[in-house]
């Protein structure tokens, strides 16, 4: 069972489903930022990343040596991710968040990377708890769009035409790494700055949630030709974000719960 009691069988019922062929145009995560998540796995894993998505993450995990069991309930994603995945140790699982069916207890990394806001938080937490290895990490990345006259000037376009697509209850993250069991809490920040040529920056705000779906196709190409001309006013369209890393340990076996 997936989000809000939808099966992830249901493939027309998953929005990502019919994003996922704008989501090959998205940023890659800066390199520092995954230096860090293969060393909190210890540098092998297993890691395990739920709603892996296209592979943003998992797959230059793999590519750094790291096992990694990439959980994600949008078919039309696992099968570009597969796709990436070709010679890298990378295991596609079709399920959600919150009941990944898979063992429990071996996992050194549980990652969750731009997904809080889709998944439970306590159900997810508690899945990703029960996935995690005695003094293994559990890791969130939060994206923060942002911080370039572009990007700043982004967010105010969508807001207008989207305006009740607001951030949920930042108590979200507290629920998911309190259900997960870890103790202590760690944030790291990275800076992440990209210039999209127009063609990838429509694809990019096509493959958001609250436009490609969201916006009638009226609207959708409005937002594009208004994204553009702000591109055009202010130097290019430098796609600026920061990323948060909120991580913590579970107790190793030998330490008192």
């Amino acid at each position: 069972m997936g989000r809000r009691g939808v099966e992830v069988d249901e493939s027309e019922r998953w929005i990502f489903n019919r994003l996922a062929g704008d989501y090959r145009a998205r940023p890659a995560y800066p390199s520092a930022l995954v230096d860090r998540l293969a060393a909190l796995a210890g540098g092998a894993g297993p890691a395990v990343d739920l709603g892996a998505g296209t592979g943003l993450l998992a797959l230059p995990l793999a590519a750094r040596g790291v096992s990694v069991r990439a959980v994600e309930p949008a078919s039309a994603m696992l099968d570009l991710l597969r796709e990436g995945a070709a010679g890298l140790p990378v295991e596609p699982f079709h399920a959600s968040a919150e009941e990944t069916g898979l063992p429990g207890g071996g996992a050194t990394l549980v990652l969750l990377s731009d997904a809080l806001q889709w998944v439970e938080p306590e159900a997810a937490g508690r899945e990703a708890g029960r996935l995690l290895a005695p003094g293994g990490a559990v890791a969130v990345v939060e994206a923060h769009l942002g911080g370039s006259p572009f990007t700043d000037g982004l967010v105010a376009l969508l807001a207008r035409e989207n305006p009740k697509a607001r951030p949920r209850a930042s108590g979200r993250l507290s629920q998911f790494l309190s259900a997960a069991g870890v103790r202590g809490r760690a944030a790291e920040a990275f800076r992440d700055e990209q210039v999209f040529a127009p063609d990838r920056l429509d694809a990019v705000l096509r493959s958001l949630s609250l436009v490609g779906p969201a916006l009638s196709p009226e609207r959708l190409s409005g937002l594009l030709a208004d994204a553009r001309a702000l591109a055009t006013r202010t130097g290019g369209a430098t796609w600026t974000r920061e990323l948060r890393l909120t991580w913590g340990r579970r107790p190793a076996a030998h330490q008192p719960a």
